[in-house]
């Protein structure tokens, strides 16, 4: 049994790699007939509307209460309208790998937020993980202002903002709905940031011209939220049950590499020196800030 689960929790781990990287190609596919807000707004909609039924099979009217109506709309908008959408509009203005570079920064963010909120220390090891990231993250910014390339830049910062955004929702989340278990406060915070993402897409419908829209754009939307925003969650949260935080510490990893290859192989995008480069250096920054976290837990652990 117990190498039968190791097989079940490695097999859902590869799923998650791949649903995830696969998210990126949808959003490109779906740009191709959608504007970037317009698909931000629509995805966050029908995402939010999908996990409704889990709410519901969830039975969470006993749970929730009025007073946290505050802290999930706040949660919505930074893990859900910032992450998530700013997610599919930084897609619009640069590359696949650019964008999964930026997201693989999050670890760090996480990290830096957890300090600043007094939830985390910092390590000597911690510290140079996260140098090496931003000095990775600064190469792909300076490189595009020096080769001009201001649609890339933009790109850049927007997803290093989305990442922010998911790094605050983590920090926030850890500090504010701990009475409520993971699945649930994801479903809930969706659903608060498709209200606030409806009026976008009820102003946005009339000017979409829903009658071209070829299928590879609707498979690009429709993934986006089913297995994006949904479906990867929910299989997240099953894997965080079964091992620790550290162990999925392969997602930061494999997703960069995962989107890149995808990138390069169905949408033509080059893998540049400077790309190249950059990666080396956040993901070795990742690496060595997580494996500084395991060291200072590994000696702060109370003896058996």
């Amino acid at each position: 049994m117990p190498g039968a689960r190791r097989s079940l929790l490695g097999l859902l781990i590869s799923l998650q790699v791949l649903l995830w990287s696969v998210n990126y190609l949808a959003g490109k596919l779906a740009l191709r007939a959608f504007d970037p807000f317009s698909l931000a707004a629509y995805r966050l909609v029908l995402a939010g509307l999908l996990y409704v039924p889990v709410l519901a099979v969830r039975n969470t009217r006993r749970r929730f209460r009025l007073r946290d109506l505050p802290v999930l709309v706040a949660l919505g908008l930074l893990g859900v309208v910032l992450n998530q959408g700013g997610f599919v509009v930084s897609l619009e203005y640069t590359s696949v790998g650019h964008v999964a570079l930026m997201v693989a920064i999050g670890p760090i963010l996480v990290l830096l937020l957890a300090r600043l909120a007094g939830l985390e220390t910092l390590a000597p090891a911690r510290v140079a993980g996260m140098l090496l990231s931003f000095l990775g993250a600064a190469l792909l910014v300076l490189s595009a202002l020096r080769h001009g390339e201001s649609g890339a830049l933009r790109g850049d910062l927007i997803a290093f903002c989305s990442t922010a955004g998911f790094a605050s929702f983590t920090v926030l989340g850890k500090k504010t709905v701990h009475r409520y278990d993971p699945v649930t406060a994801t479903a809930a915070v969706h659903f608060t940031g498709a209200v606030v993402m409806l009026p976008l897409a009820l102003a946005r419908w009339p000017q979409t011209r829903w009658h071209q829209i070829p299928a590879e754009a609707w498979f690009g939307l429709l993934y986006m939220a089913v297995f994006g925003s949904v479906v990867g969650y929910l299989i997240f949260y099953r894997l965080l049950r079964s091992l620790a935080a550290s162990q999925l510490a392969a997602l930061n990893y494999l997703l960069p590499i995962g989107a890149t290859l995808l990138g390069v192989l169905f949408l033509g995008e080059r893998l540049t020196a400077r790309l190249l480069a950059a990666a080396a250096l956040i993901l070795s920054g990742v690496w060595l800030a997580e494996r500084g976290a395991l060291a200072e837990r590994w000696q702060t652990a109370p003896a058996d």
